[in-house]
């Protein structure tokens, strides 16, 4: 994921955009000088253990304060902290993964998000190494070996120790950000829920938003990207799960020229179906927000699929949950990736229904014990209705790999069907 503002870009005057060698090139004529979020290297670490535990020092102290970057390959001036020459150093995969490991066990907990970028001059001569660290909501990360324990944080350019009572406070600032993104992921849902057509079905709703906020600088998206990041979430959802399968829905897909012409909400775009223009209409059935923060809400109706709606129960399509939830990690992700957000993204999924009527929720599937599909929409053997679902929570890295991406959609779709008891995935194989 390119890193779109940085201090570089402060200084040089920049908009959001993606850092390039150029703009490295351009901080280091102008000597730019190291701050709280900048950090200029001259080599890689190398394997003594004392330079060891300085990497992991700075990376550290650099997500328990604000993130930032360090640059490998830029001489600085003594004493000055200022950018004085490009020092090349090695970018080769086998660099990157050795930061990359490095990081992962020598700082507790490890630091999600955390990127290692490589980049070069037009014609390959020169060679930087960007470590891109996210302001970590898991802070105060630890460092040391043993018994010697240690958190580190930015005081300017300088990398101070934590005491005891600075150690207090960024647990309690870890705590309180924890039970804030909880709280706010419960009032999303219930924001979709609001707009939804709950009389005539039953919905499952996904929200997601970012544990570290995305710079103010950054902005919203404008409207003309809503249709393009729609589209690459159809490309990003079916690397997830294909459509090999007949079954597979493509609930993002349903929103055909409606993603052509998002409206506005609070601080976000929102692109709906819905059956009329009646200025209190509700979404029939899908809507999707991407809201200027970085946060997302997808929601789709859980009848329509499979012919009438019956009577008396919620049907919950299994094969809807599967399909659904590799919808929603896709939008989370591609979203993500397109403001250029780091670090990690908390996301909660709910059934939510007409609680007036109360009908409780029932997983029905076409397929049979072994596999089989058959013509009629059942209840699977030995599965439970259900009349208080449990919301599903989890997390994905907005730098994570497609693999990871599938097992949290996996994992998503496992937790919501085993509170039916019903185990065993038909589209994620």
């Amino acid at each position: 994921m390119p890193v779109t503002w940085s201090q570089i870009h402060a200084a040089l005057g920049e908009s959001p955009t993606e850092l390039t060698f150029d703009m490295v090139k351009a901080a280091v004529d102008q000597k730019v000088t190291e701050t709280d979020d900048l950090d200029w290297k001259a080599a890689l670490p190398g394997k003594e253990e004392p330079l060891l535990q300085e990497y992991a020092k700075d990376i550290a102290a650099m997500a328990n304060t604000r993130g930032g970057l360090i640059v490998y390959g830029v001489e600085e001036e003594r004493g000055t902290g200022r950018a004085k020459a490009i020092a090349s150093v090695d970018i080769s995969e086998t660099a990157q993964r050795r930061l990359r490991k490095l990081a992962i066990s020598r700082l507790h907990p490890h630091v999600a998000g955390l990127q290692v970028i490589p980049l070069a001059s037009a014609d390959g001569s020169e060679t930087v190494l960007v470590l891109s660290i996210p302001r970590s909501p898991d802070a105060p990360h630890i460092i040391g070996q043993g018994e010697k324990l240690g958190v580190p944080y930015r005081h300017g350019p300088e990398t101070e120790w934590m005491r005891e009572p600075d150690l207090e406070r960024a647990y309690a600032e870890r705590f309180a950000a924890r039970t804030m993104a909880s709280t706010r992921l419960t009032d999303m849902v219930g924001e979709v829920s609001e707009q939804l057509d709950l009389e005539q079905a039953a919905w499952i709703v996904g929200v997601a938003t970012p544990r570290t906020p995305l710079p103010a600088i950054a902005g919203p998206p404008a409207r003309g990207t809503v249709t393009a990041i729609l589209e690459s979430v159809l490309k990003r959802t079916l690397e997830i799960v294909p459509t090999e399968r007949y079954d597979r829905f493509q609930v993002v897909r349903e929103l055909g020229s409606a993603a052509l012409n998002p409206g506005v909400g609070l601080r976000r775009w929102v692109v709906e179906t819905n059956p009329g223009l009646e200025p209190d209409r509700r979404a029939d059935f899908v809507r999707v927000e991407l809201h200027h923060d970085g946060s997302i809400a997808l929601a789709a109706a859980l009848e329509g699929w499979y012919g009438e709606r019956q009577e008396g129960t919620n049907r919950v399509p299994a094969a809807m949950v599967e399909s659904f939830t590799a919808d929603f990690v896709a939008t989370a992700e591609t979203y993500g990736r397109h403001l250029g957000s780091q670090g990690v993204l908390t996301m909660r999924v709910e059934l939510v229904r007409d609680e007036e009527a109360g009908w409780p929720f029932s997983v029905v599937s076409d397929r049979t014990v072994g596999g089989f599909s058959t013509n009629k929409l059942q209840v699977p053997a030995g599965a439970r209705t259900v009349r208080r679902f449990r919301p599903i929570t989890t997390e994905i890295s907005t730098a994570a790999d497609l693999e990871n991406l599938q097992s949290v959609a996996r994992a998503m779709a496992e937790d919501i069907l085993h509170q039916f008891n019903m185990t065993g995935l038909s589209l994620h194989r």
